[in-house]
């Protein structure tokens, strides 16, 4: 049996290294506001984003095999799984219980949790240069094992999938949002354009749908009323001067000439909070094709950064932005574009529907769509912007295709690859 290798001093310096660029990353590129913490409540046990995770992973595996090199230099080999990952969590919660000064960062339980499996790689690592890689392999890389390596994996990839779902959920819908028509509810956004009819609804599996549906016409002066038969709104009223009502029962919206609930527009988005799916219709027809902003046309939101959901325009295409969890307060991330519906001035009647994680859109009934999850709520978990802009009139589940061709490619490449490895390389003699 070969002697165990020794590691020399460059594991000091590996560690040294580590341990700079952990604490440059995570502090020293940022400001101390020592006047004051931040907020408890930002303490989050969720990832601030997906990309955090690896990040956090990778960044710590050079430190636990660092600090496992030098604890063996010093010959303190008791324990030694158990000191390294005590040294490197005690690091980890120090880190970010120093973030509470750090107004940019935001201190997250899952960061520490992620810190730790990088700290048990690394000193999975040094264990397997000490012994030698090729009797590792030989040793661990059974079958047996290859086979529970991938029912984890397969665990994993379940509990993940799964909370990519739960990312695209209209759980935070805000239900003190109005419901605004040609403008933001600030008046800073303004569209030009009629619009003839205006329904909402919120559909459940119990009670059976609609759960709720609000239904607007435009005939003759304001105050509008809701007609629909369940559920109830406010009226939409002038929200600065008159609109203007045309003879076909359609209304005319302009940069002074706007529609805003007389309240809150809080039992539509408090059951759409519950059920997670919607459905908008309305026909309208631009007044000018060159709007951007974009011009808000029907949105529930209370100002240009906070909404639910809006359907705009910014030039030719039709815009949409969803308030989800992962899609952010402003729901730009992303932000869905249908183009070429504003490239004529004719009226054209739109559909707009989300069901759990997927969106429909139909336009004078030609349909397009886009699946959110589990694809695109990952990759925008990657994305540093906060916004995102997507056409889908492209294939609405691109996204889950790339999603599952990461997953599978993965998985061939680290069991595949070890299995390759234990034929090729010999144990060391």
């Amino acid at each position: 049996m070969p002697a165990e290798r020794k590691p020399g001093r460059w594991i000091v310096i590996l560690c040294l290294l580590s341990l700079a660029l952990i604490v440059y990353t995570r502090l020293a590129r940022f400001d101390f506001v020592w006047d004051g913490h931040i907020p408890l409540e930002r303490i989050t046990w969720q990832p601030l984003n997906l990309r955090d995770v690896p990040i956090n992973v990778l960044f710590f595996i050079p430190l636990g095999l660092g600090l496992a090199g030098v604890l063996t230099r010093n010959n303190r080999r008791s324990r030694l799984g158990l000191r390294v990952l005590g040294i490197g969590l005690a690091l980890s919660v120090v880190l970010e219980a120093t973030q509470m000064f750090l107004p940019e960062r935001i201190p997250s339980a899952a960061d520490i949790v992620a810190n730790g499996v990088g700290l048990l790689i690394g000193f999975g690592l040094f264990l397997a240069w000490e012994e030698g890689f090729g009797r590792v392999l030989h040793r661990y890389v059974t079958p047996v094992n290859l086979v529970l390596g991938l029912l984890l994996y397969a665990l994993i990839v379940t509990l993940l999938t799964g909370y990519l779902y739960r990312r695209v959920r209209l759980t935070n819908w805000d239900t003190s949002f109005p419901l605004v028509v040609g403008n933001e509810a600030t008046g800073d956004r303004p569209w030009e354009g009629t619009i003839s009819r205006l329904l909402l609804d919120v559909r459940c599996d119990d009670p059976l749908p609609p759960a709720i549906s609000i239904n607007y016409s435009f005939s003759g002066e304001p105050p509008y009323e809701n007609s629909g038969l369940e559920g109830e709104a406010p009226p939409l009223i002038p929200g600065e001067g008159p609109v203007t009502p045309q003879e076909d029962g359609s209304v005319m919206i302009g940069p002074e000439q706007w529609l805003i609930t007389a309240g809150p527009f809080s039992e539509f988005s408090n059951f759409a909070r519950h059920c997670h799916h919607i459905f908008i219709s309305t026909t309208l027809a631009t007044a000018d094709r060159k709007q951007r902003g974009p011009a808000r046309i029907i949105s529930i939101s209370a100002d240009t950064g906070l909404r639910n959901i809006t359907i705009s325009q910014d030039g030719d295409d039709l815009n949409l932005r969803l308030r989800t969890q992962s899609g952010g307060d402003n729901g730009t991330k992303p932000t869905l574009a249908v183009p070429d519906v504003f490239a004529t001035d004719q009226p054209r009647a739109i559909n707009v529907e989300y069901s759990g994680s997927y969106l429909r859109v139909e336009v004078d009934g030609e349909r397009y769509g886009l699946s959110f999850a589990p694809g695109m709520v990952m990759l925008s978990g990657f994305l540093s912007g906060n916004h995102w802009l997507i056409d889908i009139t492209i294939d609405p589940h691109r996204y889950d295709k790339a999603y599952w061709g990461i997953i599978l490619g993965l998985a061939a490449l680290v069991f595949g690859g070890l299995g390759v490895a234990r034929l090729l390389i010999r144990p060391e003699t």
